[in-house]
């Protein structure tokens, strides 16, 4: 059961901060536009009338107000939260495709604007019919560098992003031939459908200019006025993320001391992924530190208690993974003051398939789970009488069969070790639940066992027995051994202080002279009224006070009811 939930949904495609929907939807916006606008080009490979029939629908959606509104809204929004982002960056690492992505960003608004004066601004302030005739005369072949540059510079930039949104999700690698095929194939077909329209266009004269002089001279100025007002504020922007990084190396610093030995000193200000680009540690970061992929989590060891709270985006990932309360994005939180970490995950080994999984237990996870140990008594001595055939096939019943009653409990079994069977209850739906469910499937396979003994009556000299103990607290929850890359393959299993001393409360048994062998923990946390047993205190290594317990001599014995009925039915009495 667990191994089935244990693959979790991927975070939607969208998933972070509020800015970073805002500028992923108006990017998705100005993609599609600029997708239309493609392939209306590519159909020049046909005819300018094909060209123009195309042209008269895009027109008729996008120059709508609806259309306008969001379109110029999208491509404002856009712009800002780019450039806001761009000056918020603390390091300048970063990978190639995120910085093809920022680079071609930033060059966009200067062709593209001279492109809008050029088109839609004549349309709408001369009255001149911006049809595919024009445009072609206009361009063609004056421009067609420029036209060629800007195709190229807005498909890129938008393909990154699209790649960036769209690599967690599960469906995206079956598919990704499909998009990379078509990433390269538009912009190719643009660009001939464009050249070859605008040589029919000149050859057979089909446009004369309709400007006059003012006219001319009023587009011209206005295309200069806007490539300095866009080199204006792209410069601002530079300069003050340049001036900020000066500035930043007179501020206060902060120690980041790293598991591994390593210590390096950042102003205040970055988060604890750019301070480790910054200074060449290592850190895992598959969605570029967009807070979605987990994988630049960290443990922090030291200086808990001064970081920020974690925001919405982060919180929500974390939850997701399950993570502990010390465990903490890299990519969103930055440190007012000396911290230690430890990356959880290897830096230059985590792939797009390993985040798709999204299987918190492949990483590992700490959680409150309810621990059973099962053995059955003397199986030494009765294995030592009997034909290895026989033994196999007695030992095979009762794992089965045991095995059955702890699934059908809401139990995961771990393990078999021998004639022992290990088992996890609480993993997916809370510890209380777990430990309910583990006091229900200890009663469940006593009733098992003394079934199976009448069953295996004729095969065996004296009936099984078997002992069970179960202690509930937190664990550490992995995937352990060696498995496939994903680790699809390998067994979920409990490791800790919790794993022991339930080991060692079924151990107690024999000593006890019992079937069963709870902790008081156990039964504090099902908040189950538990009758039948007979408390006691035992000793568990490495446990300074003893664990206080119930034991049971049969585990069917055991009454368990809720607070609430176990009220009910004193009151009831006379």
């Amino acid at each position: 059961m667990a191994d089935a939930d244990a693959v979790k949904v991927p975070p939607a495609p969208g998933a972070g901060s509020w800015r970073q929907k805002i500028r992923l939807y108006s990017g998705l916006v100005l993609f599609a536009f600029a997708a239309a606008h493609l392939v209306n080009h590519a159909l020049g490979l046909i005819s300018i009338d094909a060209m123009e029939a195309m042209r008269n629908v895009r027109t008729a959606i996008w120059r709508s107000p609806p259309g306008t509104i969001a379109l110029y809204g999208a491509l404002l929004l856009h712009i800002y939260f780019a450039l806001l982002k761009f000056v918020q960056r603390r390091g300048w690492r970063m990978t190639l495709w995120e910085a093809v992505q920022l680079v071609f960003g930033l060059a966009i608004p200067l062709l593209l604007l001279r492109h809008v004066l050029g088109t839609r601004m004549p349309h709408e302030i001369f009255g001149i019919d911006d049809n595919y005739a024009y445009a072609l005369w206009a361009m063609w072949p004056a421009e067609a560098y420029r036209q060629g540059a800007l195709i190229l510079i807005v498909w890129v930039h938008g393909c990154v992003g699209i790649h960036f949104w769209l690599r967690m999700a599960p469906w995206y690698r079956r598919f990704v031939w499909l998009l990379n095929g078509l990433a390269v194939t538009v912009p190719v077909l643009a660009f001939a459908g464009f050249a070859v329209a605008g040589r029919e266009a000149r050859a057979e004269g089909l446009y004369t200019s309709p400007y006059k002089r003012d006219q001319i001279e009023f587009i011209v100025g206005a295309m200069d006025t806007a490539l300095w007002a866009c080199l204006f504020v792209v410069g601002v922007a530079v300069v003050y993320r340049l001036g900020r990084s000066v500035f930043d190396r007179f501020r206060p610093t902060v120690k980041v001391a790293y598991a591994d030995g390593r210590t390096v000193t950042s102003e205040i200000g970055p988060t604890l992924l750019e301070i480790s680009r910054s200074n060449g540690v290592p850190h895992a970061s598959v969605c570029g530190g967009r807070a979605r992929c987990s994988t630049c989590r960290v443990r922090v060891l030291e200086g808990l208690e001064a970081l920020p709270e974690a925001g919405d985006a982060e919180r929500k990932v974390l939850e997701r993974v399950g993570a502990g309360a010390n465990v903490r994005l890299a990519c969103q939180v930055s440190p007012g003051s000396d911290v230690c970490v430890a990356t959880l995950l290897p830096a230059r080994q985590i792939t797009v398939t390993d985040v798709a999984v999204q299987d918190k237990y492949l990483w590992g996870v700490e959680q409150t789970v309810a621990i059973m140990f099962a053995d059955i008594r003397g199986f030494t001595a009765l294995s030592e009488a009997r034909l290895p055939y026989d033994v196999v096939f007695v030992l095979n019943q009762y794992l089965g069969q045991m095995s059955d009653a702890i699934s059908d409990s809401g139990g995961y079994v771990d393990k078999f070790i021998g004639d022992g069977i290990m088992a996890i209850f609480g993993m997916e739906r809370g510890a209380e639940e777990g430990a309910r469910n583990a006091l229900a499937a200890a009663r469940a396979m006593s009733g098992v066992l003394s079934a199976l003994n009448k069953s295996l009556a004729a095969d065996l000299d004296k009936p099984l027995n078997i002992g069970i103990g179960i202690h509930t607290g937190p664990a550490i929850l992995g995937r352990i051994g060696v498995g496939g890359a994903s680790g699809a393959t390998q067994r979920i299993t409990a490791l800790g202080d919790t794993v022991n001393t339930a080991s060692r409360l079924e151990s107690a048994c024999k000593e006890l002279t019992c079937q069963l062998v709870i902790s008081e923990t156990t039964v504090q946390v099902s908040g189950l009224s538990v009758a039948g047993g007979r408390p006691e205190r035992i000793a568990v290594k490495g446990r300074e006070e003893e664990v206080p317990i119930l034991a049971f001599g049969r585990a069917v014995d055991m009454e368990l009811e809720a607070p609430a009925e176990a009220e009910a039915a004193g009151s009831a009495a006379p």
